[in-house]
């Protein structure tokens, strides 16, 4: 059972907590955190979604997911990536980008430069299907063909562009 804590319309931590599956009380929210991981050949790392996934099956996203009960964010991406990938990042190295509203999620985006060698990725098989190295051109083109996870990409798209574009 994963409990998670609910944030006001601010993003603040009421006390209040929900059990995963259960909805979402009007006015509350809660947390999540994406990380976007973007190696020294200017290319993001993203995963395919399980088709087991109840919310988009089968698109690509970037890595990420729901912060439990008195988990930050960044343990959130921690976490995460482990899990998902089994990729230890070096937390130090995280920027946060963004954060914003999106349904009953406050969602805190983060960015990171990291080398990783696919090949050493062990892939939690009931969240992720694929993992590869994209350019940002080709995220755009997956976004534009409905393959990309929704509220995600479309938020965070410039912020990248400059990211990728500065090194």
């Amino acid at each position: 059972m994963e409990v998670w804590d609910l944030v006001d319309k601010e993003g603040n931590i009421t006390g209040k907590t929900i059990i995963k599956g259960e909805p979402i009380p009007k006015g509350y929210y809660h947390l999540g955190a994406d990380v976007w991981i973007i190696n020294s050949e200017n290319k993001i790392l993203i995963q395919k979604r399980s088709s087991k996934k109840r919310l988009e099956p089968n698109k690509w996203a970037m890595t990420g997911g729901s912060t439990k009960k008195g988990e930050t964010t960044i343990e959130t991406i921690e976490r995460e990536t482990l899990e998902e990938l089994g990729i230890k990042l070096n937390t130090n190295k995280l920027k946060l980008i963004t954060s914003y509203k999106t349904g009953t999620v406050w969602i805190y985006q983060y960015i990171i430069r990291q080398d990783i060698d696919l090949k050493k990725i062990v892939m939690q098989k009931d969240e992720v299907s694929e993992v590869r190295w994209v350019t940002y051109e080709e995220i755009e083109d997956l976004f534009k063909n409905n393959k990309f996870m929704n509220n995600r990409w479309e938020l965070v798209r410039n912020i990248i562009k400059e990211y990728v574009e500065k090194k």
